[in-house]
């Protein structure tokens, strides 16, 4: 596909995680040094030229598509709010971009993310997935000794508490026409099953790998970290050193 991409922001989730920190407060709203997290993803589809923003809502439904609507004006963007009348999952609203016939680029709004969402886009078209899934690494301790067990119950190791290396999702896909058809019916959908289904179907699956500044904002601590991150580099991010506070 070569039309202009839409872009899907996620942003109907409760945050239950984030709730003993912002009781009430719809996740996306959470401020990182001043910015909220769904300011963050309009920076980023604004900087990769996207200018078709469907934002999915449902907790603080209200007060999400107030802030998306103010955060339009920061570029020229035209703005449609998808409004969940029952939760849709993950990647359940993509069912009313059907009839669009055109590349989905969709991301969940409450993420630290750094990646270039325009070169995440050209490496799709140019490998000509059907279904691209942003990748990286998370790095895990294991709180327990790891043993290795080799043939006839033989121990070839013992490692105390060993680091292990898992590839990820980012919470950031591009989909295709191909991939918006196997959605059945307007349902819950979680990202997963969507994947999977794909896979299935024996479409273009890819990963897209990538090492840049990432972090899953779930909860205070999260929060304090996500700070940090923002505050060391917030070009990385899309924005100015000047919108932050906390510095």
């Amino acid at each position: 596909m070569t039309a202009d991409p839409i872009a899907l922001v996620l942003a109907g989730g409760l945050g239950t995680r984030m709730a003993p920190s912002h009781p009430g407060m719809p996740k996306p709203l959470v401020e990182v040094g001043g910015v909220s997290l769904l300011e963050l993803a309009f920076r980023r589809l604004i900087a990769a030229g996207v200018a078709d923003v469907r934002v999915a809502v449902r907790h603080g439904a209200a007060d999400v598509a107030a802030h998306a609507e103010e955060l339009a004006s920061l570029g020229s963007v035209r703005l449609e709010i998808l409004a969940e009348d029952e939760p849709l999952g993950t990647i359940g609203a993509a069912w009313e971009l059907r009839g669009e016939h055109r590349t989905v680029l969709a991301l969940n709004g409450d993420l630290l993310s750094g990646i270039d969402l325009a070169a995440f886009l050209a490496r799709h078209r140019e490998r000509r997935a059907d279904l691209s899934i942003a990748t990286h690494d998370e790095h895990r301790r294991l709180k327990l000794g790891e043993v290795l067990v080799g043939p006839d119950d033989r121990v070839i190791d013992y490692l105390e508490k060993p680091v292990k290396t898992y590839r990820i999702s980012s919470g950031t896909y591009l989909l295709e026409p191909s991939v918006l058809a196997l959605l059945e019916r307007r349902e819950w959908l979680g990202f997963p099953t969507l994947a999977q289904r794909a896979i299935r179907a024996g479409l273009h699956v890819l990963e897209d790998f990538h090492a840049e500044p990432w972090l899953d904002v779930n909860d205070a601590d999260d929060l304090a970290l996500a700070r940090d991150m923002l505050a060391r580099d917030p070009a990385a991010f899309g924005v100015a050193l000047d919108r932050i506070r906390g510095r």
